[in-house]
């Protein structure tokens, strides 16, 4: 075999090869079911190789922008209003509009104890009529309290503007709630959970608090933090 040959070979191999590692992740996911679709509001189960619990996915259309819906995400206070079973949030630590730690309190369903848990919340992509927000994890940001903490969690806002007036949000989240809870107690929750959330999302929105919201630009005109409310962030 001729050593022009080889090298055609072996820089193929370099070409498949990260395709092969992306579909095997893909692949160790089933497919989105739907669960729920109802008040404008989709809800999506699916499995996840390896894993006890499931993956939720839920979808609403808002009649709002972007910059808005960004500003309800970014106000903790409001956790309490639109996050089904938040008992409270606070941030631990805020680096601008493009990361910050929070501290969040979720009460579950008796007898389950309360959790908490330290959400990384990281602005991953800004772009015209878009904006992705992804949020982690950090189980040892803060010592552990006398609630149950969750160590695995991981999801996904995406935020797109349809028109002038309309945007849709798509949440995607994982959580394992630690502790002895059943998969089929967490389950169960997968399909209020994104439900109820989106549609409290969808009014809470609508406030006189956040129809000011805007950005905050660099010299550059690189959007560095959020406006809104009586408060700037």
């Amino acid at each position: 075999m001729s050593r022009q040959l080889l090298q055609v070979i072996f820089y193929s191999l370099l070409l498949i090869i990260p395709v092969t590692f992306v579909e095997a992740a893909e692949s160790a996911k089933s497919e989105w079911a739907l669960k729920k679709d109802k008040d404008g509001i989709r809800v999506y189960i699916r499995k996840i190789e390896g894993r006890m619990y499931r993956e939720f996915k839920g979808i609403v259309e808002i009649e709002t922008t972007l910059t808005r819906a960004l500003a309800l995400l970014d106000d903790s206070d409001a956790c309490e209003e639109w996050l089904y079973r938040c008992e409270s949030a606070r941030i631990l630590q805020r680096s601008g509009l493009r990361e910050r730690h929070v501290y969040q309190v979720t009460n579950l369903p008796f007898p389950a104890a309360t959790r908490d848990a330290i959400i990384k919340v990281t602005l991953l992509d800004y772009q015209t009529g878009r904006i992705r927000v992804d949020l982690q994890s950090t189980p040892d940001y803060i010592p552990a309290t006398s609630l149950v903490r969750i160590r695995d969690s991981y999801g996904t806002y995406l935020l797109e503007q349809l028109d002038e007036h309309h945007m849709r949000l798509t949440w995607t989240q994982y959580v394992n709630p630690a502790g002895n809870l059943p998969a089929f107690v967490v389950n169960a929750l997968l399909t209020d959970v994104p439900f109820k959330s989106l549609k409290n999302f969808r009014e809470t929105v609508q406030k006189e608090k956040y129809r000011n919201a805007r950005f905050i630009y660099d010299e550059s005109g690189t959007p560095v933090d959020l406006s809104y409310g009586e408060v700037s962030k």
